[in-house]
């Protein structure tokens, strides 16, 4: 089993350039910033002393950031069965111009329904 001192070496400074790339991961990082300071530095005006805060700081941003991450990746995934639904339900019939369509469907995560107005199709 790996010590702390062989697992800290594998990690690069490369490996945190693509962290922006990744979905939600910016937002969940700011939260998490922004709330273990928070807590870190009320937490320090309680005890004055700055292990204690720090280690708070710490925790709060962990969770955090992983609560936030996990709830944004959770709506993600929602609108984007929704986009699927709405694909699915235009290009399986035809639809004249200028009509709302309405979507009313069950998906894994709940019930949907949405309402799309059509834009006018020009016809030569």
């Amino acid at each position: 089993m790996p010590n702390n001192e062989e697992t800290a070496t594998t990690v690069k400074l490369e490996d945190f350039k693509d962290v922006p790339k990744i979905p939600c991961a910016r937002n969940a990082m700011l939260y998490g910033m922004g709330a273990g300071t928070g807590v870190g530095a009320v937490r320090y005006l309680m005890k004055q002393r700055i292990p204690t805060a720090a280690n708070w700081a710490v925790a709060v941003f962990c969770g955090v950031s992983a609560v936030s991450f996990e709830l944004c990746q959770m709506a993600r995934k929602q609108k984007l069965e929704k986009l699927q639904l709405i694909i699915k339900a235009t290009d399986s019939r035809p639809i004249p111009s200028n009509e709302r369509v309405t979507i009313d469907e069950r998906g894994r995560n709940g019930a949907f329904h949405v309402m799309v107005d059509l834009p006018e199709t020009k016809k030569d």
